[in-house]
């Protein structure tokens, strides 16, 4: 008996697992370990610090919506490699960091590649490459990024402790380019008909738009149906009510992930928890959304992925408040770690699924693009705008709530959009 050979996309999905593990040095999280050291060192406050990653992410919007339509008609491998190796570079340089302009410069183009690119090639490769089994296959995919926002920063602690911050950015940039950049040359193919197989490992018999009908029947569009997807145009895309709902979605998660991302250490050391202990709680509620995301992408499979992102959002805005109590005392701190870390890991293989959903894998390169620019902008504003209110009120009450609220309106957003109708 011929034993059936492994389908190539979960070779894509490793792949995609991999950058997202590297793409974590340059998120939030990470910074934030370095955020203390390095202000001791040069004097910064927070305000100044947290601008690189706004001019990063402003930049990487800029970059989105050119790198989108390229990876439709290309296919990621090329731009991966030398996305990765730019980003591993300017980590590197960190190490030599003696202005700020170096800091925005190096960070910022990092975080560039990051969002603009590698994200995109995440998402649209393994979208190309799955339409029955995406839900798990992204949730897989995403949870690369979970894991090295959950072990990058115990990593990158462990080295500054040892060693000092200038040694943690070198290690840093060769860890990136030592596990993703080679891996994504090799391995990254565009689409599974550009060496002959369909989605889903199915062979020409299953292809999934071609069960026969009833005369006189006519079959409802569906989303595992591949001859009636829709290509949809950049023109196209952006007059649909669907789009502007989608954009204000995303970029309510960008702006309280990022934000919360990058001020929940020190808003918990600010408190009086232990840095060792606040990095813990850090990689807990990580290690919490990374499985979380992989629950949800199943799930995804048999609920609504629109009725399950307005769940995911609503839960984790109500959560999210809670943090102010739980902070006083560690027990309850790791508690909110698991609850809240478990549902927000469903945010981002959700939220993917839902563009890929409404437009099709066809054109996702190209519609996730053009939503780049509002999705980075927003993730530049959350970190600076926290960061604002606290060097002016000395707290982190007012930007935490507005978070929370912007959460709650998200979640009854997503269930009222419906998928856009194609002409």
């Amino acid at each position: 008996m011929q034993q059936k050979k492994i389908f190539y996309g979960w070779t894509i999905v490793a792949v995609a697992f991999l950058i997202g593990l590297t793409q974590a040095g340059v998120f939030q999280n990470v910074l934030s370990i370095f955020l203390k050291p390095m202000a001791e060192e040069f004097g910064w406050n927070r305000s100044i610090i947290t601008g690189s990653i706004a001019v990063g992410s402003l930049a990487g919007g800029i970059l989105s919506p050119v790198i989108g339509p390229y990876l439709d008609r290309y296919g990621p491998r090329k731009a991966a490699f030398w996305g990765i190796t730019i980003l591993s570079a300017g980590l590197i340089a960190l190490s030599q960091l003696s202005s700020i302009w170096q800091l925005y410069l190096f960070f910022g183009t990092g975080r560039m590649i990051a969002s603009g690119l590698l994200a995109l090639v995440v998402t649209v490769s393994v979208s190309n490459w799955f339409i029955e089994k995406r839900g798990r296959a992204m949730g897989i995919s995403q949870l690369g990024s979970r894991i090295g926002i959950a072990f990058l920063p115990l990593l990158v602690q462990h080295i500054i402790l040892s060693y000092g911050w200038r040694t943690a950015w070198a290690v840093l940039g060769i860890i990136v380019f030592a596990f993703s950049a080679l891996p994504s040359l090799i391995f990254l193919k565009r689409r599974p008909e550009d060496i002959g197989l369909l989605p889903d490992g199915r062979v020409l018999e299953e292809n999934l738009g071609t069960e026969t009908e009833k005369p006189g029947e006519e079959k409802p569009p569906s989303r595992f149906n591949i001859e009636n997807e829709p290509v949809w145009t950049r023109k196209t895309a952006v007059r649909t009510t669907a789009f502007r709902q989608l954009v204000f979605i995303m970029c309510v998660i960008y702006l309280v992930g990022a934000g919360s991302n990058f001020h929940l250490f020190p808003f918990m050391t600010d408190q009086g928890l232990p840095p060792t202990m606040a990095v813990l709680v850090i990689t807990v509620l990580s290690v919490c959304a990374a499985l979380g995301g992989v629950l949800f992408g199943f799930l995804a499979e048999r609920i609504s992925v629109k009725k399950l992102m307005g769940g995911v959002l609503i839960s984790i805005g109500i959560i999210f408040y809670l943090v102010f109590w739980a902070v006083k005392e560690p027990v309850w701190m790791f508690i909110f770690a698991v609850v809240y870390g478990t549902i927000r890991g469903g945010v981002l293989p959700l939220i993917f699924l839902l563009w890929t959903e409404f437009y099709g894998r066809r054109s996702s390169g190209t519609v996730l693009g053009i939503a780049g620019p509002f999705r980075l902008a927003a993730n530049a504003a959350g970190p600076v705008s926290a960061a604002i209110c606290f060097d002016l009120f000395h707290n982190y009450w007012i930007p935490f709530s507005v978070f929370s609220i912007l959460l709650l309106m998200a979640g009854v957003l997503c269930f009222v959009a419906k998928p856009p109708v194609s002409s």
